[in-house]
């Protein structure tokens, strides 16, 4: 049997609440509550202070126990990188009509021109097939031009030829026009550190690709 539902007040701070009273099979009865959400436990931040943050690599051990994820160095150079392509060099490439990759191959197509498909994927760090549709991208918009080596044997002819690939007279222009304001964006970062951060960053950027090695990065692409 249901009972009709009657209206009251917390105790503590006036709040009204509805008591529904059943009885169910001898069973106790039972109240539900609605609390008020100012009355409700505020959810602690889970965001640690600069200093504690800092901490953690500043007392580092070889365990690496202390690091959490948002203090792992691939964690912290990969979320700066994104910052500085979405929020600067996109942004100034869209002014030219240029994407990151086509800037990347064509500021380093305009520096080393002519070179092989190869060395151009090794020096962008870039895939291999991101490489190939961007340069077919830029040679249709006659950035950029691509031949194939002619072998002297016809088993080296049965092999995949050697593309070498360099720049064009619009290509170089482009690459002209657009350095002088990367340079000038590029600058605009590093001078909000002082001389001997800058010095300090670059060797550190340094010393750890010699630690980790790989391909040979692309030097001023971006």
């Amino acid at each position: 049997m249901n009972l009709p539902q009657r209206s009251s007040e917390c105790c503590e701070c006036g709040y009204p609440i509805q008591r529904r009273l059943r009885q169910n099979g001898g069973s106790p009865l039972r109240i539900v509550t609605r609390i008020p959400l100012n009355k409700r436990t505020p959810i602690r931040s889970t965001k640690r202070s600069a200093s504690a943050a800092a901490a953690a690599w500043s007392k580092l051990t070889r365990s690496g126990a202390s690091l959490n994820i948002e203090d792992f160095l691939t964690f912290r150079l990969t979320r700066l990188s994104n910052a500085l392509r979405t929020n600067m060099t996109k942004r100034y490439l869209e002014e030219f009509g240029l994407s990151l990759p086509e800037w990347r191959l064509l500021a380093l197509v305009t520096r080393f021109s002519p070179l092989r498909f190869s060395e151009l994927t090794n020096r962008s760090s870039m895939d291999k097939g991101q490489v190939s549709r961007t340069l077919r991208v830029m040679t249709k918009r006659g950035l950029t031009k691509m031949k194939a080596l002619k072998r002297g044997s016809a088993y080296a002819e049965a092999l995949a030829a050697p593309v070498i690939v360099s720049v064009t007279a619009k290509g170089k222009g482009l690459y002209k026009a657009v350095l002088p304001t990367a340079q000038r964006r590029q600058a605009e970062i590093l001078l909000t550190l002082n001389e001997s951060e800058r010095a300090a960053l670059y060797n550190t950027l340094d010393k750890l690709f010699a630690t980790v090695g790989g391909a040979t990065g692309a030097d001023d692409a971006e």
